[in-house]
């Protein structure tokens, strides 16, 4: 029988505590910039000239088709050889989601754009409006509101993915909670509470992503 003391979860609540802000820190780095990225690959893909396109193609197929831990090794230890610039652990974890979710990023905002009647965009140039007016004012408002629980889901995954930090040593909740099992030799009550820990920080995401979706369902 195992000798169970949940006591040592609340000894070191305060590494649980700090291991969940910097998991939080960088899941909202990463999905801010994916965001960001994946938007401009979408218009990219959607309406840039063919050159463009097709570069921004293999730039998707190519992160979406290769690990995400692959990624984080090489932008921390080959980039800085490559190009002289260096990264702490925590950014370079920071650029590795935002770099690879943008790619699944860019694929649902492009659908949600696909998904809009081209009729619209041809009144838009009639009624005398941009490129960029039709798009920030007609398509894009209505194409995030269509792609928002697909969205919210895959920064859910980007959250639970950050655990991958921890292979470059950045003191989120992995990489923190495996340096304190090694000094209480606690795994089952620590990691137990690991799981817990992420649990409660994932779910309101994914519970967010289900309630926005049946309401947009009902309309």
């Amino acid at each position: 029988m195992y000798n169970w003391n949940f006591g040592i979860v609340w000894d070191y609540r305060a590494v649980y505590i700090n291991g969940a802000e910097t998991a939080l820190s960088l899941s909202a780095i990463g999905a801010v910039f994916a965001i960001l990225i994946g938007l401009i690959v979408a218009l990219t893909r959607q309406s840039a000239p063919k050159p463009f396109a097709i570069l921004a193609s293999i730039y998707v197929e190519f992160l979406r088709n290769t690990p995400l831990l692959v990624q984080i090794f090489w932008i921390f230890y080959c980039l800085p050889v490559l190009t002289g610039a260096s990264f702490t652990a925590f950014w370079a974890a920071a650029i590795s989601l935002a770099v690879h979710f943008s790619a699944y990023f860019a694929e649902i905002i492009r659908s949600g754009i696909a998904s809009i009647d081209k009729g619209q965009t041809d009144a838009a140039r009639i009624l005398g409006f941009t490129y960029a007016q039709t798009m920030l004012r007609i398509i894009l408002p209505q194409a995030f509101r269509r792609v928002l629980p697909p969205l919210v889901n895959m920064i859910a995954d980007l959250v639970k993915l950050s655990s991958l930090a921890s292979v470059i040593g950045v003191y989120e909740l992995m990489h923190s909670v495996n340096n304190t099992i090694m000094n209480t030799f606690r795994p089952l009550e620590l990691y137990t509470a690991l799981a817990i820990v992420y649990f409660i920080i994932i779910y309101p995401v994914a519970f967010i992503a289900r309630r926005v979706e049946l309401k947009l369902a009902k309309r």
